[in-house]
């Protein structure tokens, strides 16, 4: 089993520690520490499967948003590809008639001998003239159909290269979905072996202190909030899923501690935004959810800013691009903040910030929309602004 650093439970390990016990113990038989422990990290790694299937659901999201893009791409090029085959075909009739007309009317070898059996001067002119605006007119026709020609070729490179996109995009779909898929099924399977060694655990920890088996589960109930609320260990990784994006900068300054109390901003955008939000504390998370009644970490701010007037999409990456950039030590109410990677393209994780160290999230699996510390966890390193 894992073992996840103590430094960060250090409020829940000082009192399994101090409970150790004095007595000599069978050599083959846990300690009282040693069950507490147990407990703890049985609860914590399954938080952290939680974690990681929140952060697979973030990826699917965005990998449903990057397919809705390539989609619209597809059909935006299709319809330049349509136009562009129409004007193409306008210019090579237009260039076809002129070549009949001239046939009709006599080859340019008989166009030349009407201008050297010219009558005088002025008549002389006045073919040649007619001979090189024919000529010209030829010309410019030929130009434009070329200038078509390479219009259409490069529409139908662009709507080649809009297919691969969509292609590569479906691909990463399904990607997407199977991680989360094995990540929910991981989880599930867990949680079941957890709840069977939490029981064993709790009935051994409740004969070695000389406890009932309720007096200890409901010890351990109190102890397993503080674990939940404390967050993840560290950032959850998705195993098996698509690489996101590199970004320019290899590495991410640690963000400095936002202001105690950021004045808010003005306007009623920010307090709509916050009022939806919070109408939802308690409402459970749900892969994907957007409302009404389950959500996601992208789902609840995509939903509270729409509720504002302003439209996002259903995935934070694409929230963070579509809004200002501010600084964590900049931050203000109604701002959204980010966990990530290393940058905007590894992001996994959102939240609305209200302010006074105060934040409101669908966290994951297991949690409800809740209100929290900005500390409660590892601080975000990127946010951004919508109204």
């Amino acid at each position: 089993m894992r073992v996840f650093p103590l430094a960060r439970r250090g409020f829940f390990l000082a009192a399994a520690l101090a409970l150790v016990s004095t007595s000599s113990a069978h050599a083959d038989r846990p300690t009282v520490s040693q069950l507490q422990v147990q407990l703890v990290q049985s609860r914590q790694a399954l938080n952290d499967l939680y974690a990681q299937s929140a952060a697979a659901s973030e990826q699917l999201n965005g990998a449903i948003y990057n397919l809705q893009v390539a989609q619209k791409a597809v059909t935006r090029q299709r319809a330049i590809v349509s136009k562009a085959r129409q004007q193409l075909v306008v210019q090579q009739q237009a260039v076809a008639d002129m070549t009949v007309e001239q046939l009709q009317s006599g080859s340019s070898i008989s166009r030349l001998t009407a201008i050297f059996q010219s009558n005088g001067t002025q008549q002389l002119l006045e073919r040649s003239s007619a001979y090189s605006s024919t000529n010209e007119a030829m010309t410019a026709r030929i130009d434009s159909l070329t200038a078509r020609k390479v219009v259409y070729d490069s529409a139908v490179r662009e709507s080649e290269h809009a297919l691969a996109d969509q292609r590569a995009a479906i691909a990463h779909k399904k990607a997407a979905q199977s991680a989360i898929n094995a990540s929910i099924a991981k989880a599930r399977t867990r949680a079941v072996a957890v709840a069977k060694e939490r029981r064993v655990l709790i009935s051994e920890l409740a004969a070695a202190q000389g406890k009932t088996v309720t007096a200890v589960a409901k010890s351990q109930k109190s102890i397993d909030k503080k674990i939940d609320e404390s967050g993840p260990d560290k950032p959850p990784t998705v195993p098996g899923s698509p690489t996101p994006p590199k970004t320019t900068s290899p590495t991410t300054p640690k963000p400095p501690t936002p202001p105690a109390n950021p004045p808010p901003p003005s306007g009623s955008k920010v307090e709509t935004a916050i009022a939806f939000a919070k109408a939802q504390l308690g409402e459970p998370y749900k892969w994907g959810g957007a409302g009404p009644s389950s959500w996601d970490c992208s789902g609840l701010t995509m939903r509270s800013w729409q509720a504002a007037g302003v439209n996002l999409p259903h995935y934070a990456g694409a929230q963070y691009a579509q809004t200002k950039p501010v600084p964590i030590s900049k931050i203000q109410r109604g701002d959204l903040l980010y966990w990530s990677n290393g940058g905007p393209g590894s992001i996994y994780h959102e939240a609305l910030y209200l302010g006074g160290g105060q934040m409101i999230q669908a966290p994951r699996p297991g949690r409800s929309v809740e209100i929290v510390s900005l500390s409660y966890w590892i601080k975000p390193d990127l946010a951004s602004r919508a109204g």
